[in-house]
């Protein structure tokens, strides 16, 4: 009778932290933000874009936490974070500006690459280019920053050969 209660408890803790993740997934990336932040919205609303790349962050944190936690994130999430990536990309530059990269996004993607990166390729033709030129942009940066053109090179000191 008590390792049946044992049992019984234990299978209580896990019901209740399956519940707990989901509650925590609908938190980070309410399902309700894909309707709210729209790419053509976006586009001429900075406020909304503001709270597209806050809705994005967390999403993005969330999936990275729940891929480092059990090896796989769920289908949903990952398809918000790639529409809310590329969504966010696409008014950015619509809206002349530079987008900036999420550090949770460029963490899932080198985390969890093989799930993500079809979702990404799903999206739309204008906003896969976007979210994709935004991400190889923010790589080369961080890799190599004269490759951009961002640093200045030293002058060439007096009677020094080139």
């Amino acid at each position: 009778m008590r390792a049946l209660a044992k049992v019984l408890a234990a299978s209580a803790v896990i019901a209740l932290a399956g519940l707990s993740g989901r509650a925590e997934a609908q938190q980070a990336c309410a399902p309700g933000d894909l309707t709210r932040f729209t790419a053509e919205a976006m586009i001429s609303d900075a406020d909304l874009r503001a709270g597209a790349e806050a809705a994005l962050e967390a999403c993005a944190a969330f999936a990275l936490a729940q891929f480092r936690n059990v090896g796989e994130v769920e289908e949903r999430i990952l398809v918000q974070v790639a529409a809310l990536a590329g969504r966010t990309s696409y008014a950015t530059y619509a809206a002349d500006e530079i987008p900036a990269v999420s550090p949770a996004l460029v963490q899932l993607l080198t985390a969890a690459f093989r799930p993500l990166y079809p979702h990404l390729r799903a999206l739309s033709e204008e906003e896969n280019t976007a979210v994709m030129r935004t991400l190889v942009f923010h790589l080369i940066a961080q890799a190599n920053p004269t490759v951009t053109g961002s640093v200045p090179r030293s002058p060439a000191s007096p009677g020094a050969r080139p």
